[in-house]
């Protein structure tokens, strides 16, 4: 399938879901991941409809795992336009948010992450396979913001935006990690 073909596939499996998918079984998978409750800094996203909201996690504690949970600061990072570069970087995510470029929320003061400040960040998209390849919605934001930081790459989405494999490009940035709502999957190398 072409990239186009797959943008519709997966918009069509939505339409075809009996329920809508549960950001909160996602998110749960998320934070049982040890990378994730080790990490102090986080890059995330505003969600876009379609997407796993991930904005939930901002305000959690985290879990210690013993089944407990203690209150260990995370500080999560976003995308923001950084009009300086004619690009988007990660800002520290804060209370006090404006319309960003694209209509996304986006800091209204963005503090702007460091290339090597974030442990992780979990990234959205329209497909990803099993290989750790990413479709997004065809702009490259993400494949031009993610190689600005070293941290490890999170896939994050639904079950029927995982498919067995999507074209890449040697620009495409790829996961290190996919977690959906049943499954987390590791890849073996990020090239």
């Amino acid at each position: 399938m072409t990239k186009a073909e797959i943008r519709a596939h997966v918009a069509q499996a939505k339409k075809s879901q009996p329920l809508e998918p549960s950001s909160a079984a996602v998110l749960k998978n998320v934070q049982t991941l040890e990378l994730y409750r080790q990490a102090k800094t986080i890059g995330a996203y505003m969600p876009l409809p379609g997407e796993v909201d991930v904005s939930p996690l901002f305000h959690l504690p985290a879990p210690d795992g013993f089944g407990a949970t203690r209150t260990v600061e995370k500080a999560f990072f976003i995308p923001a336009f950084d009009e300086s570069i004619g690009s988007y970087r990660m800002a520290q995510h804060t209370p006090q948010l404006k319309r960003g470029k694209l209509g996304i929320p986006e800091p209204a003061r963005p503090v702007w992450a460091a290339p090597d400040e974030l442990d992780l960040i979990l990234v959205p998209g329209i497909a990803f396979d099993r290989a750790g390849n990413r479709l997004g919605r065809g702009g490259g934001f993400y494949d031009r913001l993610l190689p600005q930081y070293s941290a490890k790459r999170a896939g994050i989405c639904f079950d029927h935006q995982c498919l067995a494999e999507i074209p890449a490009e040697p620009h495409d940035c790829r996961m290190d990690l996919l977690i959906t709502e049943s499954a987390i999957l590791k890849f073996a190398l990020n090239s």
